[in-house]
């Protein structure tokens, strides 16, 4: 009976060392799984005091930065005018006042019939309009836009002595930023949580 050929031979052997490698590596894989914590495992450090917590979650917080939240509010107030401001709408009183005159004064006369009718239209209803028109008001109500802005951490952390733990959390937006914010939006979500336990 003929034995194998040497190609044959080489393939087998070579094939058998593939299997043998990929069984070792599956096993070192597993192996190593065991050992490396899971993220949520990292997240969670136990100390030996409530103190040495305390301090590690202060040392979190500063080293996740700040942000900051602009406000915007309207703050309206009431002023005395100027004189510039005074004699500024009177002028415009006399020109509206001006304008209606001649424009009642050219009604009058495509209605007038007679030179009598025309030369009353002279004497139009202005005494009455004019001091009605004459009144300037004192005061003004004018707008201030104030920002407010705040400086805020984007990491916090709170004492559960319960759960004898410093619970912490970073909020999902980037560091130094500027947030512009109103009543009306939502809260900023939460990124991450954090446990320093003691």
């Amino acid at each position: 009976m003929k034995g194998p050929s040497t190609p044959a031979l080489f393939v087998a052997v070579v094939g058998t060392g593939l299997i043998g490698m990929l069984v070792y590596a599956g096993l070192f894989y597993s192996k190593a799984r065991r050992t490396i914590p899971a993220p949520s495992e990292m997240d969670s450090s136990l100390f030996q005091s409530k103190e040495k917590a305390e301090q590690a979650a202060n040392e979190w917080i500063s080293l996740g930065g700040s942000y900051v939240v602009e406000t915007l509010t309207t703050v309206r107030r009431t002023v005395p005018l100027t004189a510039l401001e005074k004699k500024k709408l009177k002028t415009q009183n006399d020109q509206s006042m001006r304008r209606k005159i001649e424009a009642e004064y050219s009604v009058c006369l495509d209605k007038a019939e007679t030179d009598l009718a025309r030369e009353l239209c002279s004497f139009g209803p202005r005494e009455g309009m004019a001091v009605d028109e004459v009144k300037i008001p004192q005061k003004k109500t004018i707008q201030d836009r104030k920002v407010n802005k705040v400086e805020y951490q984007r990491r916090e952390c709170t004492d559960d002595q319960e759960l004898r733990s410093f619970e912490c959390i970073e909020l999902g937006v980037a560091r130094d930023a500027v947030v512009s914010r109103s009543d009306d939006d939502e809260a900023i979500p939460v990124k991450t949580f954090q446990q320093f336990r003691y």
